[in-house]
């Protein structure tokens, strides 16, 4: 297991302590803003003149800049009034104007001048597309994976089917949510599992978020019911919890319990669902893993939902059978070969999304539904949500793999 200083998910990383001081950004007011972005558009005219020796294309450069940055602070403004979503708009506007102010001088060295020109303007107009995707579109192609996992202990069973949720992250609700509870009913799935992170780190004191949170937490319903494990603790306050699940019946709340039942309507093996709350210590969590095992009889089906991919080796050394989890958001911003730039994971990337296997166990990253709240922008980028329809059958499919779709 990795060593670290600090634990990802905790007040003490460094990834939380820049979305604190990227936060304190919306305190500015816009005024000072504007005069930010005319500081840096004179910067880049004047770099312009300088190079081309020519005041035209240095005034010209500087309000292309001026011009781009004006669109984003609108587009910025714009996501909560539209209902996208609910986020501050100075501090993202502030880093894409320092993004602008790479693009706008990146090109100088270049030669032609016609060249740095164009390119300079490419940039900007691909940055442009780029951020009305990931702000207004992506973050809405709400994505359902399905894949086939198969345990020899189901084996002459039908297929149980599970319905994994996981990192609502919920500001308002939007019709995100409101296309997960449709799909969900299509789907009709046997069990409801959801793996932490209920809310926006923003609004988790929220009351209105509270409430719309519980609106959409009692239209989940499946007949061998909805099990829930919470997420990261700063997300997840166990009294903010309580709040929101005040007055179910219908949601079991695994605080390092199991949860024991049979399929629906055959005999076969016990199935114990292991909800396994998450603190970010591996050590502390893994030995609370260890003692929940020590529960579970001989030869039943062992399900684990834990928020984090953290326990991979814990969980696979242990013999689990499935191991359902979220926390990264895939990455939630991700380039063309790079993948994720974060993953708020002590193994990075190596857990980043997706389909996992070592041993007997099988592990399932979802990418999750919301986005990091605080001064982060509210984007997906090659990264968009996802809900994810776990077939668990006892017979070896031809193909097991993860694939994208929309319900029929």
């Amino acid at each position: 297991m990795p060593r670290r200083r600090f634990r990802p998910g905790t007040e003490a990383s460094p990834f939380h302590q820049f979305m604190v001081a990227l936060n304190r950004l919306e305190r500015l007011p816009w005024a000072f803003l504007g005069l930010w972005a005319l500081a840096l558009g004179i910067i880049i005219g004047l770099a312009w003149w300088d190079a081309s020796g020519s005041p035209g294309v240095g005034v010209s450069a500087g309000g292309t800049f001026l011009a781009f940055a004006g669109g984003d602070a609108l587009m910025l403004i714009l996501l909560p009034r539209l209902g996208y979503s609910f986020g501050p708009p100075k501090p993202p506007f502030v880093a894409f104007t320092l993004f602008r102010l790479f693009l706008s001088l990146g090109t100088l060295p270049l030669r032609p001048l016609s060249w740095a020109i164009g390119l300079a303007l490419i940039g900007h107009l691909a940055f442009t597309g780029n951020l009305l995707n990931a702000l207004y579109r992506e973050p809405f192609q709400l994505t359902l994976t399905e894949l086939v996992v198969a345990s020899p202990r189901l084996r002459g069973m039908p297929p149980l089917r599970i319905l994994h949720l996981t990192d609502l992250h919920l500001e308002r609700l939007t019709r995100r949510e409101q296309q997960v509870l449709q799909w969900i009913d299509e789907l009709d799935p046997d069990l409801i599992v959801f793996t932490g992170d209920l809310l926006n780190l923003s609004y988790v004191h929220d009351p209105h978020a509270q409430a719309q949170c519980s609106r959409f937490l009692e239209a989940l319903h499946a007949p061998l019911g909805v099990y829930l494990v919470t997420g990261t603790p700063l997300v997840d306050p166990p009294e903010v919890v309580r709040r929101i699940l005040f007055g179910f019946t219908h949601i079991t709340w695994l605080d390092n319990q199991v949860a024991r039942f049979g399929q629906l309507g055959h005999q076969g093996p016990q199935i114990c669902l292991l909800g396994l709350t998450c603190t970010h210590d591996p050590e502390h969590d893994g030995e609370r893993l260890r003692a929940l095992m020590r529960q579970i009889p001989a030869h039943a089906l062992t399900i684990l939902l834990y928020h984090s991919p953290d326990l991979f080796p814990e969980a696979s050394a242990l013999g689990i059978d499935l191991y359902l989890c979220g926390h990264t958001h895939g990455g939630q911003i991700r380039l063309p070969l790079i993948g994720a730039l974060v993953t708020a994971s002590i193994y990075g990337k190596r857990y980043e999304m997706g389909l996992y296997r070592h041993g007997s166990t099988t592990m399932y990253v979802s990418r999750g539904l919301g986005m990091e709240g605080l001064g982060m922008p509210r984007m997906r980028l090659m990264c968009p949500p996802e809900i994810v329809l776990i077939h668990l059958q006892g017979d070896e499919p031809e193909e097991t793999e993860s694939r994208s779709a929309s319900p029929i």
